[in-house]
């Protein structure tokens, strides 16, 4: 199977067989529980059971099961919500220098937070998504659903302003959902997009940022993408592990490198004014985001 770049999806267990991979996988992970208040010895004989689990599992479902009820026993699932308060906080400081004054549109809004920050700067924010999330009813925004494959309900040129965030390597649909983006958004109006991506070095971060996942930027390209491809299966799978079909989020492992999105983004009709590598900037997500600031050309 392959993705919408024509790039292989892996399994799981093909994946950990690499033992450089192995060790990216562990030294990030461990971060991640660390961050969580796992005790360092506790955080190694977690991860060492579940990269046992995804070596040896004779199902998907099943490996997922059973890394999700180790997670669970060991209070890593109840503690992954608190820590993700500071998450939109941190990506509203983020994106909110590349926001023009006027509408905006967070497409795959997820909770709404980030939307949420916004409108309390003043700007007219519509929050957008295929699925309702239990806490938009909590928020005063105009929330827009639409079906899987959908053209989003906004009118054409509606928005100043539109987001994309960590939203794009989960369509099945890339391009589709890049004319659609191109298609609400106004002429020279601002896209902000983040992605996870592969093939970096990090010497856009600084030192201390590439010592913490040093194992991860020593691979070549494509073992950066199976690490990408392991850790959005084991975040939207595992921790967030759903037995409903009908919630689980979809992953089709739509990776690219920051170049290879810029290319991609150009020949959609935007222009890609600047890039920023954010790194492995969320704590408890374990992938390398890049920020791209776009220009819509009509």
């Amino acid at each position: 199977m392959k993705n919408a770049f024509g790039k292989e999806i892996y399994e799981i267990r093909e994946i950990v067989r690499d033992r450089k991979i192995e060790l990216a996988i562990h030294e990030m992970l461990f971060s991640v529980l660390r961050h969580l208040g796992i005790s360092p010895g506790n955080c190694s004989r977690i991860i060492n059971e579940c990269l046992k689990l995804a070596r040896n599992y004779s199902s998907l479902s099943e490996y997922e099961r059973s890394v999700h009820n180790v997670l669970w026993e060991e209070g890593v699932t109840k503690e992954i919500p608190k820590k993700l308060d500071s998450r939109a906080r941190r990506i509203y400081e983020q994106v909110r220098p590349f926001i023009l004054d006027g509408a905006t549109l967070d497409l795959g809004c997820g909770d709404g937070e980030v939307g949420e920050l916004l409108a309390r700067d003043g700007l007219r924010v519509v929050v957008a998504d295929i699925y309702k999330h239990p806490n938009i009813v909590k928020l005063k925004l105009d929330f827009r659903i639409f079906g899987y494959r959908q053209k989003i309900p906004c009118n054409d040129n509606e928005f100043d302003n539109t987001l994309v965030l960590t939203v794009f390597h989960h369509s099945s649909v890339v391009f589709k959902s890049l004319e659609e983006v191109w298609r609400v958004t106004k002429p020279n109006g601002s896209v902000v997009v983040i992605e996870s991506v592969y093939g970096v070095d990090g010497r856009e971060l600084p030192k201390r940022k590439r010592d913490r996942i040093k194992h991860y930027l020593s691979l070549g390209s494509e073992g950066q993408r199976k690490v990408n491809i392991f850790f959005d299966h084991f975040y939207n799978r595992i921790i967030h592990y759903s037995e409903n079909p009908k919630k689980k989020v979809n992953i089709p492992f739509n990776f690219n490198t920051s170049e290879g999105w810029k290319q991609v983004f150009e020949c959609s009709g935007f222009r890609q004014e600047k890039v920023i590598h954010l790194g492995v900037d969320q704590p408890a997500v374990p992938e390398y985001h890049t920020l791209h600031i776009l220009r819509v050309r009509k």
